[in-house]
């Protein structure tokens, strides 16, 4: 009995666990108190809004909705033996626009979102007085950014090579996902308050049930959408959910048995990693010997 009794309550400190993380990324009534006073994060929310949700999914629905219904309508009518033209033309088309004009705005937005998150985060933890520690180095703060995002595109390859299991594959994704929805959310305050990467790491992995309830909600809503309005529909509620990371206080399992307590979800990314960075060095060490 005592041991039911002892498992039973680590089932009930993991579900309450989970459920603080998508409680506090859901508690979005809280970012009009940042929006009520900050004009650096009203304007910033504002052209996220206008970026991701009016230009860049604009211009998907547009595709989608007008411009190649009116495409397959031209197809109809045609005639047969000119039907080889209209799908050149359609196709060309399809092609161009993507090309010149969507995977454009793509990469736009994805750099620009950076930094207008980082603003988000920076206005709204200074509202809460999290004043940054003492700055790093610029050099040893340029290898411990460069090491992150390393670290970040390993995780990435990871999540989408699990993707590929039998059976068990999208799951395994979703999980992921959402755990680099958090990672992503989070991060604009440990950067704010100069974690280390290292640092960074071993507070994801002790809070690690935490944050996969946390980047639940976001990634439930992207993960049914198709390629491209994912991206959108990610990035244009993700400012909602800086603002309740910067309030959410991560919960730890402090009942379950200690191998679950903290999970090493990086020990592959960042073997990986060190391994990518030895052999740039080494590559590197034989260029110079030559």
């Amino acid at each position: 009995m005592p041991k039911a009794s002892g498992r039973g309550n680590a089932f009930q400190e993991a579900g309450h666990v989970w459920l603080s993380g998508v409680k506090d990324a859901l508690m979005l009534h809280q970012c009009i108190y940042f929006l009520a006073r900050s004009e650096t994060i009203r304007f910033r929310t504002l052209q996220c809004f206008v970026l991701n949700g009016v230009i860049f999914l604009g211009s998907i629905l547009l595709f989608n909705f007008a411009v190649e219904p009116a495409l397959n309508v031209l197809k109809r009518l045609v005639q047969e033996e000119e039907a080889w033209a209209t799908d050149f033309i359609a196709t060309s088309f399809s092609v161009l626009y993507k090309v010149f004009w969507i995977y454009p705005i793509y990469c736009i937005s994805f750099v620009l979102n950076t930094v207008m998150y980082q603003e988000i985060a920076d206005s709204a933890l200074g509202f809460l007085q999290r004043a940054p520690v003492k700055s790093t180095p610029h050099l040893e703060r340029l290898i411990q950014e460069t090491w992150r995002v390393l670290v970040n595109l390993v995780y990435l390859l990871e999540m989408y090579l699990l993707s590929y299991i039998p059976v068990i594959g999208p799951f395994l994704y979703f999980v992921h996902s959402c755990w680099m929805a958090s990672i992503y959310c989070f991060e604009y305050g440990w950067v704010h308050q100069r974690w280390s990467a290292n640092a960074r790491v071993d507070y994801f992995e002790r809070h690690w049930l935490y944050f996969s309830g946390f980047g639940f909600p976001v990634s439930f809503v992207s993960y049914f959408c198709p390629r491209f309005i994912d991206a959108g529909v990610f990035a244009l509620f993700f400012p909602l959910f800086v603002l309740t990371a910067t309030r959410a206080e991560p919960k730890a399992l402090q009942e379950c048995p200690k191998q679950l307590q903290r999970l090493p979800l990086f020990f592959i990314v960042q073997g990986v990693s060190c391994f990518l960075v030895r052999l740039f060095e080494g590559r590197s060490r034989g260029a110079k010997v030559k």
